[in-house]
Formats: C-alpha cells, structure tokens, sequence
C-alpha cells in the first residue's frame, strides 16, 4: 500500500508529539508530585517541632514551679501543725461507736462514688471494705472531708487537725488554683501518711507505703523525691493510671520540703494534664492550626501508650472504637477508653514511626497509624525532666495527598485537550509540509549533474524517495571530496603529531612556521659515551660511525620500549626527553628504566670493542622550551635550564653512573642505591645538589 508523504507526516508527527506530551505530563505530575509531598513533610515537621518546644517548655516550668513551691514557708509550717495534730489524734483515746459508723459511713461512700468508677475499668469487682484506710483517725477524716462533704473546705471540727485545715486549706487551694495546679498533697516522710490534700480524693489520709490500692506512680515519686541523689530538687514521675481518681491517668512532681536542715514533707504536685493535652490539640482547633480534617499530634510513652488525649477519641469516639476492635485492640481496652473517655495510658500505639523515635531518630514516614489508616507522620524523640516520649504529627494519607490526586486529574484533562489540539495541528503542517518539499525537489532536480550515480539504493516511490535520489546526486561529490580533505588533514595531523609535542604540532598545522612553547613536568636526560675509541686506536670514520649507530641504536629501541623521545646526537652525547609529546605522570621513573635498560642492552652487545664503553648520565627534571624555526629544519630542539641541569650532571657523573638532581629524585618512586654526591658548580646554574647511582652490578663493583 503506498502512503502518500503527507500521510506518512501525520503518522510521524501525531504518535511523536503525545509521547511527548505524555512524557511532559509525567515529568509534571512528578515534579508536583515532589513538591506537594515536600510541603507536607515540611508542614508536619513544624508541626511535631513546635509541639515538641511546647511540651518540654510544659514540663520544664513544671518542675521549676514545684522547686519554686517548696520554698514558700507556708508549706512548711502547716506541715508541721498537720502532723502533730494527727499525732494528738492517735493518741487520744479511742471510740469504738465512732469507729464504726465511720466505717459504714464511708464503705457506704466508697460503695456509692468510687467503685463504680474503678468496676467500669478494672477487671472484676472491687472490694470496698478492703480500698478503706487501716488507721481509724485516717477513717474519721475520710469521713469528715471526703464522704461527707465531698471536699469541702472546712468540715466543721473542733480539734487540731481541723483548725489546722480551717487555717490553711483556703490559702493552699488559692495557691493551687493560681499556679494552674489539679492538686497538691502533703506527706510524712517517715510514716508515709498523705496528711493534707486539696481535692481530698480517697488518696486523703491513705499511706504510701500500705497502699490498699497497690503500688501507684503516687508511691513511686514520693520515694524518688526523698532520694538523696536528687540533691533535694524536684522531680516528675511519668503518666500512672491512678486508682482514688478512677484509673484515670496523672502526672506527679514531687519535691521535699525542709525546715531547719530537716525534711518535714513531701510535696507532690498532681499536675493538670488537660493542659498539656490543650498544648498538644490546640485546645481541639486543629482545622484553624492547619491540620486539616484528620491532622493530629500525639505524645506516646515508652510502654508504647499514648500520653495525650486521640483527636478521633474526642470527634469520633464511635468510629474510633470501632477501628480499635477491628485492628485487634482487647475489648477491656477499648471499654476502658470509652470510661473515662480518654485515650492517655489506655491507647496502644505500636507504629513504624513511634519505634523510630525511641531509637532516637527523627524522621517522616508514611505507613498505618494506631486505627489502621495509611497517614503521613513526622516523628521524633522528646526529652523532658528526664521523661523519654515519642511524638508523632500525622494526617491521613488520604487528605494529606488530596492536592496530588487533583493535580492528576487536572494534568489528564489537559492531555486529553492537548491531544485533541496536536491532531489537528498535525493535519495543518503535513498540508504545509509538502509545498516546500515540493519545491526543493524541483529545484535539486534543475541543479543535478547528469553523469551522477547513485549513492543509495532507494526503493521508495514517494517524495521522500524522489528527495533521496536528488541528495545522492549532490551527496556523491561533495562527500568524495571531504573524504579526500579529511584524509589528508589526518594524514599532516599524524604527522605533526609523531615528530612534535602536541601544542607545538597544533600551531604548525594552523600554518606558523617558527614557533617557541614551554611544556611543564618533562624529564630531560644527557648521556655521554665515554670508551668508543680504547687507548692507543685509531678510528677510521666509518668505524667510528658503526660502533656510534649501533650504540644509538641501542639508545633508541630501549627508549621506545619506556617511552622516551630521542631528541638527537651529537658526537657522543645523546640527548632524549620523557613527557615532552605525550604527558605522563611518570617520565622521572620511565626515564630511570631507559637509563638502566640501556646499560644492560650495552653489555649484551657481545662485540669486542663494547667491554670498554661506558655510559655516563645526567638526569633532571622540569620546564623545557621547545623551539622548531621552520618546516624544513630538524624537526624540533628543546632548551633551557632544565637541559643545562642535566648536561651538568652528566659532565660530572662517572662513568657507568647516572646521577639526578632533587627535582628528579623527589619524583622517583624508588631512591634505593642512590648516594649523595658533592654539589655540581655550573655557570649560570650555581650548585646543583646531586645524587649518583650505578647503572649496572658491574660498575658498582667497579666503584667498590
């Protein structure tokens, strides 16, 4: 089937222009794709940053309000009265009638308020009368403060204890709610007894270490606190489920309080965590931060469970629960965190990211979070008061690459348009196309040589065939004729480029007849030969002229063979250089080898007349200037300071010997058997240090 050219021009022109716009849309959507995804992981690493200043500023001004605390006196001094009026209250007599409706009273209370809250998360039912406090005074003033007042500032009592509290409860409370303090408790360092609290939860008048709620974070920092390797500073226990508040979870500070060289009380701070997790949500604004729909930064402990509160749990605590038990989390888990409805020290969270940073790295990452959903997460490590967390600031994949997934879109509806555009633009050149082609075709066609052959064996019967036949026709000349150019510019180039150095070659073939260059890092060498005539011979010319080219002979070969350029002879010398037409890195040690394979080649001559020749060289390495003054002259001489170097050498040196300059000798990669000689004296060179080497096993025995 024959296809017309502007045919086979749409078919060319069309398939090339949306590969190309393909390859263009791919470029785009990866580059914006790139971009997009930069933004984000720049977003939430400002983000998890932020948060992260935020939390260890937090926690760094809790501890130093809980040191600035312990200093006011006022802590100190109704320490004091609080014990030694629980002290007159023990030692009073005691009332069994009152002892026991205490205890009813306040099984009844703790049946009533506080079981129910710890039987909704605990397994299994609690036992009042077991949660009670052993100590009957400890059971009055639950009574009077907790059961039934409920907290109340004054219980209304005539003793000392209640005098001390009707004193000092209102300014304590005042102090607490100034600082922003959830509670403040006092206790006995030596009993242990938790005398004054100010929110008076059955943690009132319970004992640290006979703790009928089992060892809490409450027990564990008031031992922390009186530990003498604290320095009497305050210190932070992490997140506890903390049984009098419900298994709710608490944070604690605690520090010491000393009167007169003596500790007196522990205080222990019950910080608000609200505040904190207000720090770390924004106070639940997370669309106006910026973290969309889905965005959430969250602490995690090294128990791998949460230390704030789950975004989801406060908008979609439902669906929450529902990802929870789908991903596996125990039931007990899931109904303990729909109780107290938070997610602090009850939530796992066991992701690629959170293990990261408790390796201390830092990082951003895209896998699933605690739900199970693809999220991108920018996580780290937090160091605060000597609390080890993990923060993680993380939005669904989906919402996060929601830019992406519409710049897909929008780049496939511009292909599509493009296409539709390409097609007819297409249509229109091919139309264009041919006119001009047209006329070219007539134009070769006119200007053809008549004797021409055919270059190329065209086969087509279109208009590109026609255009091929006429570009043969003037292709055949013109190429034969280049050919024949290039031949011979190659052939002068080679030419050029086998007798001189390289920049020199360059200038001569651009037509510069007498030309001058000084080429660096070149090793040049002088030898003379001593021994050509023996004492009391008389040479003939020719004589003289055999035994001269068979030894430059000798010279010559192992020069080629290590890289050499002879440059020429004169009587007996001999002048060579290495590196002058083909740089090497090299030429001080390749220079070496030719001197000492030329010694050896000598003594292998095997004729008579070559056991009395020795060879004598000067060795030194540099700048040398290379001159050509015209084409038809010896093709190139080198001169300078370098040369007269080695000249100097090699007059001095003994027979059978090489000796080097420094230049030469800091470049050789082996200076073995080289002995230092006495400085050449040169004119116009000044003392030449020197070092001497024997060419042959021989002539070192010789010198010995």
């Amino acid at each position: 089937m024959r296809f017309s050219l502007r045919s086979k021009i749409i078919m060319t022109l069309l398939p090339l222009g949306l590969v190309c716009l393909a390859v263009g849309g791919v470029l785009g959507y990866r580059a914006g794709d790139t971009a997009l995804n930069a933004s984000i992981e720049q977003r939430l690493t400002a983000q998890r940053e932020a948060k992260r200043q935020r939390v260890e500023s937090y926690i760094g001004n809790q501890l130093k309000l809980t040191n600035a605390v312990a200093g006011f006196p006022l802590f100190a001094e109704a320490s004091r009265e609080f014990v030694a009026a629980l002290k007159d209250m023990r030692s009073a007599p005691p009332d069994p009638a009152r002892e026991a409706a205490d205890k009813t009273a306040l099984t009844a209370w703790y049946d009533t308020n506080l079981v129910p809250r710890l039987d909704k998360v605990a397994v299994g039912h609690a036992d009042a009368s077991k949660l009670l406090p052993a100590d009957a005074v400890a059971r009055r003033l639950q009574v009077d403060y907790v059961a039934r007042k409920d907290g109340a500032d004054a219980a209304g009592g005539g003793d000392a204890y209640h005098r001390a509290h009707d004193h000092y409860h209102p300014l304590i409370k005042s102090f607490a709610d100034s600082v922003g303090l959830h509670d403040i408790n006092l206790v006995d360092p030596e009993t242990g007894d938790v005398f004054y609290t100010v929110a008076k939860e059955s943690d009132f008048l319970s004992n640290v270490r006979n703790n009928p709620f089992g060892r809490s974070g409450f027990s564990q920092i008031v031992e922390r606190a009186l530990d003498p390797r604290n320095g009497g500073k305050a210190v932070i226990q992490d997140f506890t489920a903390y049984p009098p508040s419900g298994f709710a979870p608490q944070l604690f500070t605690a520090v010491p309080l000393v009167a007169n060289g003596r500790t007196v009380a522990v205080l222990v701070a019950q910080i608000d965590i609200d505040a904190l997790n207000r720090l770390l949500t924004d106070g639940g604004r997370w669309k106006e931060s910026g973290q969309g729909e889905t965005g959430e930064v969250y602490l995690v402990g090294e128990d791998h469970l949460m230390r704030s509160q789950s975004r989801f749990a406060i908008e979609h605590p439902e669906t929450l629960g529902a990802s929870l038990r789908a991903g596996g989390v125990p039931e007990a888990t899931v109904k303990a965190i729909e109780a107290l409805k938070t997610t602090v020290l009850y939530l796992p969270v066991n992701t690629v990211g959170i293990d990261q940073a408790f390796h201390n790295k830092s990082g951003f990452a895209r896998y699933n979070d605690y739900r199970g959903v693809p999220v991108l997460s920018a996580y780290g490590p937090v160091e605060a008061g000597g609390l080890r967390w993990a923060l993680a600031a993380e939005q669904d994949s989906e919402e996060a690459l929601a830019p992406v997934a519409a710049l897909r879109r929008d780049l496939l509806a511009a292909a599509a348009l493009a296409a539709v555009a390409l097609t007819l633009f297409a249509l229109a050149c091919a139309s264009v196309f041919i006119r001009p082609i047209r006329r070219i075709l007539a134009a070769m066609e006119n200007a053809r040589d008549r004797r021409k052959t055919e270059r190329l064996a065209v086969a087509r019967t279109d208009e590109f065939g026609d255009l091929e036949r006429g570009f043969n026709a003037m292709a055949e000349e013109i190429d034969a004729r280049d050919d024949r150019i290039a031949a011979l510019n190659r052939e002068i180039a080679g030419m050029y480029r086998s007798i001189y150095p390289e920049t020199v070659a360059e200038r001569l073939q651009r037509g510069v007849e007498t030309t001058a260059e000084t080429v660096s890092n070149v090793t040049a060498a002088v030898c003379f030969v001593d021994g050509i005539e023996p004492p009391g011979v008389q040479l003939s010319a020719a004589e003289a002229r055999e035994r001269l080219n068979a030894l430059f002979d000798v010279l010559l070969t192992t020069a080629k063979e290590q890289g050499v350029e002879p440059v020429h002879s004169l009587g007996e010398s001999y002048i060579a250089v290495c590196g002058l037409s083909s740089p090497r890195l090299d030429h001080a040690d390749r220079t070496l080898a030719w001197i000492r394979a030329s010694a050896a080649a000598i003594e292998r001559l095997g004729t008579d007349w070559a056991t009395s020749v020795s060879l004598r060289f000067g060795v030194a390495s540099g700048d040398v200037d290379v001159l050509v003054f015209s084409s038809g002259h010896t093709p190139y001489d080198v001169w300078g300071r370098t040369l007269g170097v080695a000249r100097a050498l090699a007059m001095a040196a003994a027979p059978g010997t090489a000796r080097v300059d420094r230049s030469v000798r800091d470049l050789l990669s082996e200076v073995e058997g080289f002995e230092a000689c006495p400085p050449v004296a040169a004119a116009g060179l000044g003392a030449i240090a020197s070092w001497s080497r024997a060419l042959t096993q021989a002539a070192t025995q010789a010198a010995a």
